[in-house]
């Protein structure tokens, strides 16, 4: 599967992913509805109010009987003379009529303001909710995926879809819902109304929507292709700079810093060249149409001195700027559609993953009646079909047992120990956990009686008693000390400061690896479990160390099913059954000293490790 990111800017699909998303919204849909009738209506009052302004302004223009002005309901004519003795007329305001108007063009700009707000408090409300579900959902459905999946897909991409993804449907839904409803009423209704007050001036005004249509598809063609650029570009250079921060060691130990700068100045040219030709289209939408629009005034003047009606001029002046509001806004709610609905087509790729198959008819037992043994029925397995890796692998593994497995770099040993815990199942043949095939115990059960301990280890942020807890949250103060002297760590945790309320960093780096690998262990061992797992569990420790290790893994495994995968053969010399893989088979099983006598390929793997320098310097000096 390729890196989401990859393909930011635009749905692949859109046609299927954009009724999905509705439909996922159809439980706001009375929120929705609220959000679009709240939108129309400020729409409609701020098309109303030029037209009672032109009502208002027409109060000023007086009117005349013949010569005699006549009164009007704000202008009052008094005759007077002059000190020439020139008849002239004095002129007052009706204030209560101005304080009437003004008063009411106030409330409907207010009644706007207040509805447009509620509209958006509304469809930010139903976002914020929305994006809370698509996370829930999320997370519910990465609880229930198989450990195929985590191995198949990089987890940062699953990462950027559950946070970046999400919060950019949540950041742009709501414009998309309001600028929508808003921007087809203001089209609508002014043109309407135009055409009612002056169809004259609606045709100078109508003129210039071609052009503008003209320039908003032009500029959202350009502008979306280098934003689709730019977010691929920005995807690419976030990945390089998470993996050059990562290895940074390895990149000063090999003196690669000047390839990696290069590199990433070589991507963030790229990226800057799509983020600079992305922000001049969408930058030149405004000048372009405001240009359009600016001789759509002249225009408007002209005709409107033509037929002398000032007051309707000026009421056009504003019906022009709410006419052109919405094709200033069309390319950029076309954008954030296409942004938004790509995001969640790749929410949408998780959440039509497989999902692990159904426990419905489990086995119910207790973890207590468990007692460790397993039998491996003919089992067959390969992650991918074409590629077979076990095959036919029989074998029993009785209570209490400690069961070394070895063998060279992919040769199964590892694949062995995720059928065991249920991270994948078998293709073929049957696995059983005391008799019953493993498949028809819950995971919960399989995984709950298994306590692990790996090569890699994992500690998250928080104290160290939270991590050595991690699997038994109620033990007590003596149970955690117990656990941790066995695990050789007591002493370490002691000189901290706060001791086992020392805080560790993410993935606890602000500690030595082989101290995390103990803290592991120890959080293994107050788990106690029925099973356990030891995945090169000493191999980050010293030598001595490991040796007070391996005595407390010793003792702790008595009476328990252990299964230990080493390297190092030194570490399991003292296993009862050791088993060697080789190509997903077992070749050879038996005790240290009976696998040595054989001096097949067990033979050949110890000696290699211990002689494997001598042979080298005898065949060099046999070639010389």
């Amino acid at each position: 599967m390729p890196p989401r990111h990859a393909t930011y800017g635009k749905a692949k699909n859109f046609k299927k992913t954009f009724p999905r998303m509705v439909k996922d919204l159809k439980p706001e849909a009375l929120l929705l509805v609220a959000v679009m009738i709240f939108s129309i209506f400020s729409s409609v009052l701020a098309i109303i109010s030029p037209v009672i302004l032109r009502e208002f302004l027409n109060l000023f223009s007086p009117q005349f009987n013949g010569q005699t002005p006549i009164d009007n309901s704000l202008l009052h004519f008094t005759p007077s003379m002059t000190a020439e003795g020139t008849p002239t007329y004095l002129i007052s305001i009706q204030w209560t009529t101005v304080a009437f108007y003004v008063s009411i063009i106030i409330s409907i700009y207010v009644l706007s303001a207040i509805l447009s707000w509620l509209g958006e408090w509304i469809s930010v409300s139903v976002s914020s909710r929305y994006a809370y579900q698509m996370r829930d959902r999320i997370q519910q459905k990465l609880n229930k995926l198989p450990l195929s999946y985590f191995d198949r897909v990089p987890y940062g991409d699953t990462l950027s879809v559950g946070t970046n993804d999400v919060d950019n449907i949540s950041r742009n839904l709501q414009s998309i819902i309001s600028q929508t409803c808003s921007s087809i009423t203001l089209f609508v209704g002014t043109f309407v109304a135009m055409f009612v007050i002056e169809y004259r001036l609606a045709f100078v005004a109508l003129v210039s929507l071609p052009f503008t249509i003209l320039i908003v598809i032009f500029v959202a063609k350009f502008s979306q292709k280098q934003f689709s650029s730019y977010r691929n570009e920005l995807g690419i250079l976030n990945g390089k700079v998470e993996e050059n921060y990562a290895g940074y060691k390895i990149i000063k130990l090999f003196n690669k810093e000047q390839d990696v700068i290069e590199d990433f100045n070589k991507t963030n040219k790229k990226m800057a060249r799509s983020d600079g030709l992305s922000q001049f289209f969408s930058g030149f939408i405004f000048p372009s149409t405001n240009f359009i629009h600016n001789l759509a005034f002249v225009g408007i003047a002209v005709v409107g001195g033509i037929i002398n009606d000032p007051s309707t001029m000026i009421v056009f002046f504003l019906f022009l700027n709410l006419f052109s509001r919405p094709f200033q806004q069309i390319g950029q709610i076309f954008n954030i559609i296409q942004s938004v609905v790509a995001s969640g087509e790749r929410i949408y790729e998780i959440l039509d993953e497989p999902e692990e198959s159904s426990e419905e008819n489990a086995k119910v037992v207790t973890e207590n009646s468990i007692t460790g043994k397993y039998q491996f029925d003919n089992v067959s397995f390969s992650y991918s079909p074409d590629k077979p890796l076990i095959e036919n692998l029989n074998l029993n593994v009785y209570p209490g047992e400690t069961v070394a497995i070895v063998g060279p770099t992919g040769a199964g040993k590892t694949t062995l120990v995720n059928l065991i815990m249920r991270f994948y199942d078998v293709t073929d043949g049957s696995l059983k956990l005391d008799g019953v095939d493993v498949r028809d115990y819950k995971r919960s059960l399989v995984r709950g009686v298994v306590g692990m301990v790996l090569q890699d280890t994992w500690l998250f942020k928080g104290t160290i008693r939270e991590n050595i807890t991690y699997g038994q949250p109620d033990a007590s103060e003596e149970e955690l000390i117990s656990a941790c002297k066995q695990a050789h760590i007591y002493h370490f945790i002691q000189t901290l400061p706060n001791g086992f309320d020392y805080m560790l960093n993410e993935d606890g780096n602000n500690i030595s690896q082989g101290q995390r690998q103990l803290i592991t262990i120890a959080r293994a061992i107050l788990s106690k479990p029925k099973v356990m797992i030891l995945d090169e569990a000493t191999s980050s420790v010293d030598t001595r160390t490991e040796q007070q290790i391996q005595d407390a893994m010793n003792k702790i495994m008595e009476g328990r099913t252990s299964f230990i995968i080493a390297h190092r053969l030194s570490t399991i010399k003292n296993a009862k059954l050791i088993l060697v893989m080789k190509k997903g088979h077992i070749v050879e099983k038996g005790d240290h000293q009976s696998l040595l006598k054989a001096n097949g390929f067990y033979a050949e793997l110890y000696n290699s490790q211990f002689l494997g320098t001598l042979n080298n310097e005898n065949e060099e000096k046999e070639e010389s």
